[in-house]
């Protein structure tokens, strides 16, 4: 078919999110996480043709959701968060931990297909990519020898929103007319504000210890897509597709949560410095017309 004039896309995802540095005890000189699941998330993309050599722009956004809820009280935890001037030292026999993580981008992109041969096709692409991503942590120790009758409650937030270049490549081989395999790669640099929050409070709700910090960065993001591609077209006006693979996101040092590491109450703290990813299946139905 000739080159198209709009172009829709929906996308199904089935992700797993894994962050580091978001563990919240040790047993018997193990680091426990969060035991990280699948979630659904969502993308949908629109094209249209400028109608000069190829070109073409389009929108995307995308959406993803993750939590994470961890109970435990089998064994004798040494909690990983809170001010050492506060935790002498000693164990706790319960332990909850919450984990939330909330990611949107939205992409303005423009696109010129380039077909190499009869089998292989590229979309170089470049553009804006706006980005929010908004982590939230909150961990309740409770009990054994640090809290006896009482607890110790931490609420953390991790949020980053901002934008910047992005620019990649999506490729298309062709094993017959209607089956082929495509491929995507890209990166984003995104300059935006990082947001920071600690809250530390004992049981009876009042607040011992609280930590903001607000800075900008610019931060990374690589992706990757990897999968087959099923065609068929409508009397050459219309052309339906199907896509089934497998993506990841890679988000370097996203996780910026603060550890303490002095015990006389004094600012010395390291950022995290974690690194969040997230992969899965995805499941797309599109229509060029």
């Amino acid at each position: 078919m000739d080159s198209p004039a709009y172009i829709v896309q929906v996308d199904a995802l089935y992700f797993q999110a894994r962050e580091n540095g978001v563990s919240y005890a040790m047993v018997d000189g193990k680091v426990q996480n969060p035991d990280f699941n699948n979630r659904f998330g969502a993308r949908a993309r629109v094209g249209i043709d400028l109608h000069h050599d190829n070109w073409q722009l389009w929108a995307q956004f995308f959406h993803y959701h993750s939590r994470i809820s961890d109970n435990r009280s089998d064994k004798e935890f040494s909690p990983t968060w809170g001010q050492p001037a506060f935790n002498p030292g000693g164990f706790v026999d319960h332990v909850d931990n919450l984990w939330r993580l909330h990611m949107g981008l939205l992409d303005l992109n423009l696109t010129r297909c380039w077909a190499v041969s009869h089998c292989l096709k590229l979309w170089p692409f470049w553009g804006l990519r706006y980005s929010e991503i908004r982590h939230k942590l909150k961990v309740n120790y409770q009990g054994g020898t640090l809290f006896p009758g009482g607890g110790e409650f931490f609420s953390m937030k991790n949020k980053f929103w901002g934008g910047g270049p992005n620019f990649g490549m999506e490729t298309l081989w062709h094993f017959t007319d209607w089956v082929g395999m495509f491929a995507r790669g890209g990166c984003t640099l995104s300059l935006g504000m990082l947001y920071i929050h600690q809250d530390e409070m004992i049981s009876t709700g009042d607040t011992q210890f609280k930590l903001i910090d607000k800075f900008y960065q610019t931060r990374k993001i690589l992706e990757m897509a990897l999968g087959l591609d099923f065609r068929y077209c409508i009397n050459c006006t219309a052309e339906l597709y199907a896509r089934i693979g497998w993506e990841a996101y890679l988000l370097y040092g996203q996780n910026q949560l603060p550890y303490f590491v002095d015990d006389q109450m004094t600012a010395k703290f390291v950022n995290n410095q974690g690194d969040l990813s997230i992969s899965g299946l995805s499941i797309g139905l599109g229509i060029c017309f």
